[in-house]
């Protein structure tokens, strides 16, 4: 076999790569943006059994936001075949597993014959826990500065939470940036994002990073086996970029650097 065309399946190997991460990403955006929109209705609506047949089983609690799937798997040791039901938390891992626009089918099938869908009314009192009397304002009879306290404790955890969120979407764009940049990067070259006494940052023109950050005390893999063109440097890819600089500016100083090196080019003029 030549290795043309083994190349050929590698780069074709890692285009597809890429698109599959774009697409999960998208997806898990997309449905996400849905169960948030519709928050309020689905906990009326409660618990939703969105397949249940030999082969598959999928339902949906809105109370507090998770899936529960049936895993089938065959035993090596005595060959035969197990159901074992796993809860799911983050959609993005339901994404894996599930196509959105299959959920969204379900749930559409869901309202045209809900007395097979919805849980039975015993299984929803089950999964509900109906407040008491006055426990819905549990905090009323606190002192002021403490139910300040306690708003200020749910605020910081709100902010921390979409931060989160935030942060990986900003590591996942700066991933996709660098896997896309590729063929340019081969005709431009490598490009100094920061060059600042000890504070270097390098993009290669092979997509990953060069920088001379300390990376020893970070797990296995993240310095790359890759020879650096400065010695000193360390090879890395963004994720790991991502972590000590915000991927914001990585891409700032991108542009920046290409209006250093090329002065006479109009960037705000799209070329195919």
């Amino acid at each position: 076999m030549s290795s043309d065309r083994i190349a050929a399946l590698r780069e074709l190997a890692a285009d597809a790569e890429l698109e599959r991460r774009e697409f999960l990403f998208e997806a898990t955006e997309l449905l996400h943006r849905f169960l948030e929109a519709n928050r309020e209705r689905l906990r009326e609506i409660g618990p939703l059994r969105l397949v249940d047949d030999e082969q598959d089983h999928l339902t949906y609690n809105p109370v507090d936001n998770s899936w529960t799937t049936r895993l089938t798997y065959q035993d090596p040791a005595d060959g035969e075949w197990y159901d074992e039901e796993q809860v799911v938390e983050a959609t993005s891992e339901i994404v894996e597993l599930y196509n959105p626009a299959d959920i969204l089918a379900w749930i559409i099938e869901a309202a045209k014959d809900p007395t097979t869908h919805l849980l039975p009314a015993d299984e929803l009192a089950a999964a509900e826990t109906p407040p008491e009397e006055g426990e819905a304002d549990w905090q009323a009879d606190l002192p002021a500065e403490q139910r300040e306290t306690l708003a200020a404790q749910r605020l910081w955890q709100l902010a921390d939470t979409y931060r989160g969120q935030l942060t990986e979407q900003q590591r996942q764009l700066l991933r996709e940036f660098a896997a896309n940049a590729e063929d340019a990067l081969r005709r431009t070259g490598d490009l100094a994002l920061i060059e600042d006494g000890d504070d270097v940052l390098i993009l290669r023109a092979d997509g990953h990073f060069e920088t001379s950050l300390d990376l020893a005390d970070l797990p296995a893999g993240t310095a790359l086996d890759l020879d650096p063109g400065r010695m000193g440097l360390t090879v890395t890819d963004a994720r790991t970029v991502a972590e000590f600089y915000d991927p914001a500016d990585v891409l700032g100083w991108v542009t920046e650097a290409l209006s250093e090196r090329y002065p006479s080019v109009d960037f705000s003029a799209v070329y195919d």
